[in-house]
């Protein structure tokens, strides 16, 4: 089976893919394709992807907001009322609870790549995951975080307008002089509110239309691959085994609100008493760190504890520095936290750039340092090895 060619995987992984593109379909080929010449056996799992999610969201911010300043501004009362009523659950019931309200438009078959090694009688189960899709956006995750942080303000400045609105018209029929300060009141809450709504729904919306695209490289190219070599020394008897069943999961759709791994966790039994690796933005230059919460916007939750040690105790075994902790972060180790499968994510820093520069032009194969994809190998292998003991 020779040894793996870790330029040639990155060749295929260095690629603008976003989710539901042709790109997209093609590196899962090529990955697909490069299994079956190890003969590696693998498996793919289909399910519903919307890939126009965060498109979806985007366009409805700017669009229900914009109405809502409208209604304020032209005093039209109830249709004020409804645009924030509108402009608050849809997406945010998307989000929370990846129901298509409004992100709908395009859905098409998704599939996640999954590859599985296991003794005669695996007594636990390990997941170890990481995403083929991209993503590019507008603003860098650092100020796209100023926006993500302001959601909450921003609903409620929604829900405040949606419900001043139907009381501009009635104060000013009835002539009182609460009817100015009410009126300017609802104008000047409507800068903020269109601030925030423009500026997510912007970035949102236009990232998937920008010439220039992030080809993906660290993220999540690089972990791609490490998992690719990990699959080869499992199949050339490298990596024994000895109670643990080991699922190698390569999810699509984790950049529009992980729904390639959201469907894989909800879409099987957890027969086994389980845990789970995420691998994201690796085989760069800096420290390797775990983040010590997941989640959404809405809502993140604590890592595993005792993964967490496990993990600083490999890198530290390899590398002889351990792992630092950081966080949060929205990543695919979320769904699995969602069906109560403990989790923690490993990754690693650009020692210029930091987390800084992901979903951009910037994130190419240029911050990829090669020689540490075989030495992510070498991590994963001392986190199975104390796993399966």
């Amino acid at each position: 089976m020779g040894e793996v060619d870790y330029f040639e995987l990155m060749r295929h992984l260095s690629r603008p893919r976003l989710s539901g593109s042709p790109a997209e379909a093609e590196v899962r080929r090529a990955l697909c394709d490069w299994l079956a010449r190890q003969n590696i056996a693998f498996e793919l799992q289909a399910y519903t992807l919307r890939p126009y999610f965060f498109f979806s969201i985007g366009v409805w911010l700017i669009c229900t907001h914009s109405l809502l300043a409208l209604s304020i501004w032209l005093g039209w009362g109830w249709v004020g009322t409804l645009a924030a009523i509108l402009g608050v659950t849809g997406g945010l019931v998307d989000v929370a609870f990846n129901l298509p309200l409004i992100t709908w438009p395009g859905k098409m078959r998704g599939e996640n790549l999954l590859v599985e090694f296991a003794p005669a009688i695996p007594e636990r189960e390990l997941v170890i995951s990481a995403h083929i899709d991209s993503k590019t956006e507008l603003y860098d995750h650092h100020t796209r975080l100023f926006f993500v942080k302001n959601l909450r303000l921003g609903i409620l400045l929604a829900v405040l307008l949606g419900c001043l609105s139907p009381l501009q018209p009635a104060l000013a029929l009835a002539v009182v002089p609460a009817a100015d300060w009410v009126r300017g009141l609802s104008v000047l809450l409507t800068l903020p509110l269109l601030f925030l709504a423009w500026g997510l729904g912007l970035n949102l919306a236009l990232g998937r239309l920008r010439q220039a695209q992030s080809q993906g490289a660290v993220d999540n190219g690089a972990a791609c691959a490490i998992l690719l070599g990990l699959a080869h020394q499992a199949a050339r008897g490298e990596l024994p085994l000895q109670k643990t069943r080991l699922t190698l999961a390569f999810f699509g759709g984790e950049e529009v609100n992980m729904q390639g791994s959201r469907a894989y966790t909800r879409g099987r039994p957890w027969a086994l008493p389980c845990a789970a690796l995420n691998l994201e933005v690796m085989a760069q230059d800096g420290e390797y760190v775990f983040w010590e919460q997941d989640g959404t916007s809405l809502k993140v939750r604590p890592t595993d504890t005792r993964l967490n040690q496990a993990v600083v105790r490999a890198v530290t075994s390899v590398t002889g520095s351990p792992a630092i902790p950081v966080g949060p972060i929205n990543s695919d180790g979320c769904s699995f936290l969602q069906v109560g499968v403990p989790v923690t994510t490993l990754g690693t820093y650009d020692r210029k750039l930091r987390d800084r520069g992901f979903h951009l032009v910037s994130d190419n194969l240029d911050r990829v340092q090669m020689w540490r994809l075989p030495e992510g190998v070498a991590i994963l292998k001392e986190f199975i090895g104390w796993y399966d003991r």
